[in-house]
């Protein structure tokens, strides 16, 4: 038995003689339909009895939009990854190669011991379109005899 409530005895009586009058009027529609020469079987049924059918679409018809992007905001500094420099570049030298594009932000080179670079630094800049533009010009430009990689900076998973 189960323990949940289901309306009763009644309730279950009622249901059943409400699907059994629905199926016997659906019989006599069927009935009277095949009489006139329509199988109800092949009939849109989407459409029920007064109602009009919906018209039929061609492809050709259709147009299907995309909703707009919204615009990216600028929410602060834009950091740039710098690599492949020399060992003796420094950052007044990344600062002067880098401030032609735009307002710097800050300028870090990643040091082994004072006065040698490991190579590679951040540049950050105040507005995206300024990065943009730096990574532009400064991708492959050489500095100090050595090509130099420029791209944004990822974020490190902590």
């Amino acid at each position: 038995m189960s323990r949940y409530f289901s309306g009763g005895k009644r309730n279950r009586e009622a249901t059943r003689d409400l699907k059994k009058r629905q199926k016997e009027e659906r019989l006599r529609r069927n009935r009277e339909l095949r009489a006139r020469g329509i199988d109800p079987d092949t009939m849109d049924t989407s459409a029920s009895v007064g109602e009009a059918a919906l018209p039929e679409v061609k492809l050709e018809d259709v147009v299907i939009g995309v909703a707009p992007q919204p615009r990216q905001v600028d929410f602060g500094p834009t950091k740039l990854f710098v690599g492949g420099f020399g060992p003796k570049t420094t950052v007044g030298d990344l600062r002067t190669f880098f401030s032609r594009y735009g307002e710097l932000v800050d300028v870090v080179v990643a040091n082994r011991s004072p006065g040698q670079s490991r190579g590679f630094g951040f540049v950050s800049y105040q507005s995206a379109a300024a990065a943009d533009e730096a990574i532009k010009g400064m991708n492959g430009v050489e500095l100090d005899g050595q090509p130099l990689r420029v791209n944004r900076a990822e974020t490190r998973p902590r």
